[in-house]
């Protein structure tokens, strides 16, 4: 029996969607399974369709009401019984040896019994070849600060990851407000990836390699290139906080240096959508965007509040700025 999963979800990019399965049948370890979660109810997803051949070790599911990005992902991973598994999103891909490469890494350090092996990745065209690289392992205070701070940069939901501990974790969570398109909810929820390895550090070691093989997708159709609601990823901020102080307890030493990072995290974030925003409508709401900047870094040890609130109002003046941009 296989020992891989992947879980890919779809809706609606039949051509993108057939480069990521291109991508999983091409990997150099072959002995894995894919589920294929089909969201868009309009049109069924066949083995036809893909023009690939049938395979057992290919399992297709077209949903008969869509039922949202966080439930498909999830329904993917209930279904999974292999040792590890993955997800994997139709508008993405793995390098050919991304399978290799983790198993590769996960079976060397087996004495140090990971949960989890994750690669760095890139928001270009992947390259063939790639450079040697060492690997390292980190116990949980050490992942969650190099994460945290992107030293170690990673998809949470793209690496190698033991199934019964995802399960444990319940997978993909709801952080906050859904994303919305047309008013629609998508069901998918601002930072549930970076929550992933956050939760799962709390079982076990991670393994980390530092080589792309990972295509992180940010074109226009991706909805984290075009989504403007601001609200929505400010709603998830105390949940990935809460759970981050869940995790850590009392067995992190620089808790406080950690959440200022992920708060950075956060604002960085926020300033990204005011740049993407009506200009008129950032001016109206300039008071609230310096009211929840102070909300958000209130209470921390670690700054000077009237400097950093003065650098962040500059930071936010600027993005706003260059929100005209929009309208010309």
């Amino acid at each position: 029996m296989p020992k891989i999963t992947i879980g890919l979800i779809t809706y609606n990019r039949p051509k993108l969607l057939k480069r990521a399965v291109n991508s999983l049948l091409n990997q150099t370890y072959k002995d894995i399974l894919i589920y294929i979660g089909n969201d868009y109810t309009r049109s069924k997803i066949t083995y036809k369709s893909l023009n690939i051949k049938k395979s057992k070790k290919i399992k297709i599911f077209n949903y008969k009401k869509n039922i949202g990005e966080r439930n498909n992902m999830n329904f993917l991973l209930k279904k999974t019984k292999t040792e590890w598994f993955s997800w994997l999103a139709d508008d993405d891909y793995f390098h050919e040896k991304f399978i290799e490469k983790l198993l590769y890494q996960l079976q060397t350090h087996k004495r140090s019994n990971p949960v989890a092996c994750f690669s760095n990745y890139s928001r270009l065209k992947l390259d063939k070849l790639i450079k040697k690289k060492k690997s390292s392992v980190y116990q949980k205070e050490e992942f969650i600060n190099g994460f945290s701070q992107k030293k170690i940069r990673l998809i949470g939901t793209f690496g190698l990851i033991k199934t019964k501990i995802l399960k444990k974790v319940k997978g993909i969570h709801a952080t906050g407000y859904s994303f919305t398109i047309n008013g629609k909810k998508t069901h998918h929820y601002p930072y549930c990836d970076t929550l992933i390895p956050i939760l799962i550090s709390n079982f076990g070691k991670i393994v980390w390699v530092d080589q792309k093989l990972v295509f992180l997708n940010t074109d226009q159709n991706s909805i984290s290139s075009f989504t403007k609601e601001y609200d929505v990823y400010k709603s998830a901020e105390k949940y990935v906080i809460k759970k981050l102080n869940y995790v850590m307890k009392n067995d992190v030493k620089n808790k406080s240096e950690i959440i200022l990072n992920f708060k950075n995290w956060f604002f960085f974030n926020r300033l990204n959508i005011i740049k993407k925003r009506n200009p008129f409508l950032n001016l109206i709401n300039i008071n609230k965007y310096i009211y929840d900047t102070k909300k958000l870094y209130e209470n921390n040890d670690k700054i000077s509040n009237s400097n950093f609130l003065k650098k962040n109002t500059y930071k936010l003046i600027k993005s706003i700025a260059i929100s005209f941009k929009n309208i010309f």
